[in-house]
């Protein structure tokens, strides 16, 4: 369909019964190939999208006249959309070829035969990397290749640093993993694996492999010929164990040659097909042959022969010289059993695992308490360490983990070690207890089932967890894909909210698909629009994402400190007044929701509690003014109340704060608690307002009734009948409620019990204090 001609005729957004939960919009701007969710083939120009679901329809799919019932082949397509393949870092998408541009092909990526028109396909549209659907199961895993005889090779994604040593090249191992060996440093790249030693030459005792490669300036600097000592061209012959080049020319390949099969001359040259059959063979040894590499061509007869052939006959090499060579696969219980017999699991050797980690690793029988890098458990027994990462501990069980295992929870297909994530950015569920992992998993790249390790060296499922009437997918106005249910546990890596900055502990809310967007379950759950702001009444707050400047920097209207992102996203979330400028983080915007109006000042005073410290501990910038108006002390470091108009603060202690109280709103008395976390829902209220309270702030509970009773403090106090005690400001300094670190590593929170009965405080400065306009 011409989008000159009709562009304008279409509407920009449609509900399409395909798609019905979302709208699809109209996308002119056709540069990128894509696969059509109705038809299944690869199409280009302009079609209709939705971003949320990375739904996509052709123009001539999405238009009035287009069948919308799917073939029951088209459903069974829709189920399995995209794969995730082990050959590939991202997900590949199942679609039927056809050609979309004049001047471009595409080739399947293993075969490196062209993709005719209505072949069933896989590919990575963005990367370039495409398979027929029966080369998808012809990748081997693991092979002896003639290259690196000795050892076996297994098909993983390593280091970038790691270069291949049959071109001398980076891999770029964010698009293909590379065939390594286990038991040295030996490495070959995706595409060299397939090379395959043809020629034999008698003035080297190893049979030769064609290499044909181009750089920028048609030479690589990395080969010398053998005999001339001149870079060599794009084409030559290489010896890869011994690092033997040669020229066609120092190898006497002659530009004319004849054969004894032929009667016409022939003429070398550059790669030919003489057709677009996507086979193509030599009429001397009738084998198949690379359509890239340089032959002898008779033009008379359309008579082709590779070079190895003429060459041969020439130089009177019989075919028992030029034994077969072609890579051996080898099943992953083969495989291990030839790692076992190397000695590659024998206690207290240094190890190379570069599926395991990027350096050696050291045997210890003791070492530092901490967590194994792989199950996430703590250390215990003999482990293995990396002497260049810090903090970079394995058990030795964890060292020596199966690289395939059958699993009851998954007994359809087999499971696959991997040490790093298989695809993608995102974060990653374990299917069995839920919980977000950074450490090993097993997958199943057929199903995209996965268990961490925990889970996969057990065999008795665990009761699911109630999650409490959970959704476990969900969307929010900040983010354009669907988020999934997790629980972050992590010991070692510690996850920050991408609204709040705050660490996360328990259930999120996080995109499979993009880099680290992960919510607290409370932050899902934040308005866009914010109403009920005391201190702004006039205007409402909206919640948005603006790009971070470095030049144009703002602050927080309530706790004054920048909007500094502290992770790697290129965006900090807020809520900001259109009509004036008042700007607030998330969590003081949530915070500042309750006032509390107290006799001796005029007025609100808001506080500012523990997730507020751990805004102020990552942010060296504190402004000097946070100091309390009473001691004089910095309030870093421990919870506080704070007047906006007035911009004095004071400690709980300093305030003075009750800590215990009869009120009215409830019949036994109330005591003060710093935290109070009820159950493990994730979701906590206050019973007097009824709205959700943050489970690590200051609250008043009812010890008779087994603390069933929690309210907010801005709720008790204006309702309170009788002060028993007081918080003692002299205890502050004996035992500190919190202790947060100004740098460095995440260290254990120190709380203590800072409450003693006391007298209620007197004296004129203390009042005088508290009435600061």
């Amino acid at each position: 369909m011409d989008i000159k001609l009709t562009g304008t005729h279409l509407p920009h957004k449609i509900i399409h019964p395909l798609h019905s939960q979302h709208q699809l919009k109209l996308q002119l701007d056709g540069y990128w190939d894509f696969v059509c969710d109705k038809c299944f083939y690869i199409s280009s120009g302009s079609r209709y999208n939705c971003s949320s679901c990375d739904f996509n329809l052709d123009l001539s799919c999405a238009g009035p006249s287009a069948n919308y019932d799917p073939l029951p082949e088209e459903a069974e397509w829709r189920r399995k959309k995209t794969i995730q393949h082990y050959s590939h870092y991202d997900k590949l998408s199942l679609f039927k070829y056809r050609k979309t541009k004049l001047e471009a092909d595409y080739d399947c990526s293993w075969c490196e035969k062209r993709l005719l028109d209505s072949d069933v396909c896989y590919g990575c549209i963005e990367h370039g990397f495409f398979l027929h659907e029966v080369c998808s199961n012809k990748i081997p895993r693991t092979l002896v290749h003639p290259f690196h005889p000795l050892h076996p090779l297994r098909l993983h994604y390593i280091d970038i640093t790691n270069y291949c040593h049959a071109c001398k090249e980076i891999p770029v191992s964010t698009v293909s993993p590379s065939y390594v060996c286990q038991l040295c440093s030996f490495c070959l790249d995706f595409g060299c694996a397939k090379l395959l030693p043809t020629l034999k030459h008698k003035g080297h005792n190893h049979i030769l492999t064609f290499f044909r490669k181009v750089d920028t300036y048609g030479q690589l600097k990395h080969f010398r010929c053998s005999v001339c000592d001149k870079i060599c061209d794009a084409s030559f012959y290489r010896c890869v164990q011994c690092d033997f080049n040669l020229h066609l020319q120092c190898l006497a390949v002659s530009s004319h040659a004849k054969h004894k099969y032929h009667k016409h001359p022939l003429i070398l040259m550059d790669p030919i097909k003489e057709d677009d059959s996507g086979e193509y063979y030599c009429d001397v040894c009738e084998k198949e042959r690379n359509p890239n590499h340089p032959v002898y061509y008779c033009e008379k007869c359309k008579y082709i022969v590779h070079i190895e052939c003429i060459f041969h006959e020439e130089n009177m090499i019989s075919s028992e010289e030029v034994q077969s060579s072609a890579p051996q696969f080898m099943d992953s219980k083969e495989m291990e059993h030839n790692e076992w017999t190397h000695d590659i699991h024998s206690s207290r050797q240094p190890l190379y695992l570069p599926l395991i980690h990027e350096h050696s690793l050291s045997y210890s029988e003791y070492g530092v308490t901490g967590y194994c890098h792989g199950c996430r458990q703590i250390l215990s027994g003999p482990r293995y360490i990396c002497r260049s990462c810090p903090a970079v501990y394995l058990h030795e069980k964890c060292v020596k983990l199966r690289y395939e295992i059958q699993h009851p929870f998954h007994s359809t297909h087999p499971l696959y070690l991997y040490a790093t994530r298989p695809y993608g950015t995102g974060y990653i569920t374990c299917d069995e207890c839920r919980d977000i992992s950074s450490g090993f998993i097993y997958l199943c790249e057929k199903c995209n089932f996965k268990l961490d390790v925990k889970c996969a060296l057990t065999s008795v499922s665990k009761p699911k967890h109630d999650r409490m009437g959970r959704v476990t997918e969900s969307h929010h106005f900040t983010h354009p894909h669907k988020l999934t249910l997790g629980n972050s546990s992590d010991p070692i890596r510690e996850i920050e909210c991408s609204i709040c900055e705050l660490p996360i502990k328990g259930p999120a809310y996080f995109c499979p698909s993009c880099t680290d967007y992960i919510l607290h379950e409370s932050c899902l759950g934040l308005p866009q629009n914010m109403l009920q702001v005391p201190f702004h009444p006039d205007h409402m707050l909206v919640m948005s994402s603006k790009p971070y400047s470095y030049t144009e920097k703002s602050h927080c209207f309530a706790c004054r400190l920048d909007f500094d992102r502290l992770g790697d996203l290129a965006n900090y979330f807020g809520y900001s007044c259109d009509q004036c400028d008042v700007k607030l983080h998330s969590i003081c915007a949530n915070s500042l929701r309750r006032s509390l109006k107290h006799e001796s000042h005029l007025h609100n005073l808001y506080y500012f509690g523990a997730n507020s410290q751990i805004l102020f501990a990552r942010n060296r910038r504190v402004p000097a003014t946070f100091q309390c108006s009473k001691c004089q002390d910095n309030c870093k470091g421990r919870p506080f109340y704070r007047c906006l108009q007035c911009d004095i603060n004071f400690h709980l202690e300093c305030f003075p704060l009750p800590l215990a109280v009869e009120s009215r709103c409830h019949i036994h008395p109330l005591a003060l608690k710093e935290s109070f976390i009820e159950d493990h829902s994730g979701e906590y209220y206050c019973d007097v307002c009824e709205e959700e309270r943050f489970n690590n702030d200051h609250v008043y509970c009812c010890g008779e009734c087994n603390n069933r009773f929690v309210a907010h403090i801005e709720c008790v106090l204006p309702k309170v009948e009788t002060v028993l005690s007081y918080l003692d400001p002299h205890e502050r300094k004996k035992s500190p409620i919190y202790e947060i670190p100004d740098s460095g590593p995440r260290q254990r929170v120190s709380r203590g019990a800072p409450y003693a009965r006391i007298a209620r405080p007197r004296g004129r400065g203390f009042k005088s204090l508290f009435m600061r306009r």
